[in-house]
């Protein structure tokens, strides 16, 4: 039980002395001493009570309580019934060493008060469920209630309150009481940087939530979802953490259904991008259609290709899956050779955030978990009919090509960018890339780190500059001679200059290539 929870419990007359800490404690146990030097017969965790019949001078509090908060004691109860007010020495010796300091009434007897914290620590807290517990979860899966009906269930059994949340940590289906969603995606955020479950996480201004995972229905992917309950499970009561466990499998079992009706789906819409790229267009729209898809409206489509561990490429997933819940008339996402893909309504976000926006959120949230590897995101035009459908596919296949070339972990790019020199860059094998970065750049660099000079920024900020020398030399702080001197080094160095605007074109795409 936490200090701040034992402290509102009433008749135990519990004063605290000094205010809080950044940290709330945790309390496991009681121990009374009046011990000089008690350190070694805790454990940690204690409410230590103390008559302070050993303190004769201001050097003995400071031993005192040293040993109290070496040994992790979770506070100090001190009474002055046997000395009469408490020490100056042993107040300012709990505020150096972080220990919380509570007072009690000269009527309290420790036993008593011994008591009554070791019956609360014993108690449960919430309900321990009912016997019809399991056939009421049951009950409502079957008729149909979903995540909702489930974790009502849950709070009226056992007086535990959820929320259910998607993958990337959006809030789906139930609620805790005082906690917003945005404490929830930070606190689910912090239990994916820890990387096991189930996960406590503490909240900002007191209490702590538990996350629980829901298996994912396919292999290798992270949980299909989590649920986040009010407490701590190492306090809940009996059974209660078992009931919270059969949620999580009742949703998983629903993931696995809803996985087996879409396996069809997924295998119509990669055999139509066959038959599109194929040039039949006509048999890929009959596959379409029969799918639900609009082809006389307009269709975007969303490329995503992810790294990382340890899901890798399957997070791409997830977040098409995002995507898909947020915006009606969406395909079930799928995968192809090239990554996964999704066609996305033009208006189907109505007047939600838009795709772009969904998809980086998406990801964003997915951070942790990109810690190590990033997600390039493509996204075509919208278009029409079955060889508008045709070109959008290669849209979002050559445009996630781009974003996977930019830097950052959540990389996006749209149309715009196959109007610009990176496209061309994306469509060049990785070796002749690396080649011809390394004759133009890479010389430069290792000049730089050799001589202590600037000789790529120079070149930089003269093609920003736009070949001006006196706007450079500005930008730099520099004289112009200095920077004729600089410019004359690089094309000693790669036998480029930078006298005309085609000399400039190949510093421009050698700078481009990461």
């Amino acid at each position: 039980m936490l200090l701040t929870e034992l402290l509102g419990i009433p008749g135990l007359g519990l004063t605290r002395l000094l205010p809080p800490g950044p940290r709330d404690r945790r309390v496991t146990g009681v121990y009374t001493t009046d011990l000089p030097d008690p350190g070694r017969y805790l454990d940690g965790g204690e409410l230590v009570l103390t008559s302070t019949t050993w303190y004769r001078e201001p050097g003995d509090a400071d031993v005192f309580v040293a040993a109290l908060a070496s040994a992790g004691a979770a506070a100090l109860v001190a009474g002055s019934a046997a000395v009469g007010e408490l020490p100056a020495a042993l107040i300012d010796a709990c505020e150096r060493n972080g220990l919380p300091l509570l007072s009690v009434g000269d009527d309290v007897s420790y036993a008593a008060l011994t008591e009554t914290v070791l019956a609360v620590l014993a108690g449960p807290v919430g309900r321990s469920p009912g016997a019809g517990l399991h056939r009421g979860l049951v009950a409502s899966m079957a008729s149909g209630a979903g995540a909702e009906g489930l974790v009502e269930v849950l709070a009226r059994s056992t007086g535990v309150h959820c929320a259910v949340l998607s993958a990337t940590g959006r809030p789906t289906a139930g609620a805790v009481p005082e906690v917003s969603d945005r404490h929830l995606g930070r606190c689910l955020r912090a239990a994916f940087a820890a990387g096991a479950f189930p996960s406590v996480q503490p909240m900002p201004g007191g209490g702590h939530l538990t996350f629980l995972p829901v298996q994912s229905p396919v292999a290798h992917r992270p949980p299909a979802g989590y649920l986040a309950a009010a407490g701590d499970h190492r306090d809940w009561a009996p059974g209660i953490a078992d009931a919270a466990a059969e949620v999580c499998a009742l949703l998983a079992l629903d993931g696995v259904a809803r996985q087996e009706r879409r396996r069809i789906e997924e295998r119509l819409l990669r055999e139509s991008v066959e038959l599109l790229r194929a040039g039949r267009t006509e048999a890929a729209a009959g596959r379409l259609r029969s799918l639900g898809l609009d082809l006389g409206s307009p269709l975007a489509v969303a490329h995503v290709v992810t790294s990382g561990r340890p899901y890798g490429g399957e997070l791409a997933a997830v977040i098409l899956d995002e995507v898909h819940e947020r915006i009606p008339g969406c395909s079930a996402p799928f995968t192809t050779a090239d990554g996964h893909l999704l066609f996305v309504p033009a208006t189907g976000g109505g007047d939600g955030p838009g795709l772009a926006a969904l998809l980086t959120e998406a990801a964003g949230r997915l951070e942790p978990f990109l810690a190590h590897g990033w997600a390039a995101i493509g996204m075509s035009d919208p278009a029409t009919g079955p060889s508008g459908l045709r070109r959008a596919l290669e849209e979002a296949v050559h445009t996630q090509r781009v974003a996977r070339r930019s830097g950052g972990t959540v990389r996006l790019a749209g149309t715009e960018a196959i109007s610009s020199h990176l496209m061309l860059l994306a469509a060049v094998p990785d070796e002749v890339r690396q080649m011809y970065r390394e004759r133009l750049i890479g010389v430069l660099e290792r000049y730089d780190a050799e001589h202590h000079t600037e000789l790529v920024a120079t070149v930089r900020a003269f093609l920003d500059a736009s070949g001006s020398w006196q706007r450079c030399a500005e930008q730099l702080h520099v004289h112009v001679n200095t920077l004729r001197y600089r410019l004359q080094r690089v094309e000693q160095l790669t036998g480029h200059g930078l006298a005309t605007l085609h000399d400039r074109v190949d510093f421009v795409l050698a700078l481009g290539i990461r």
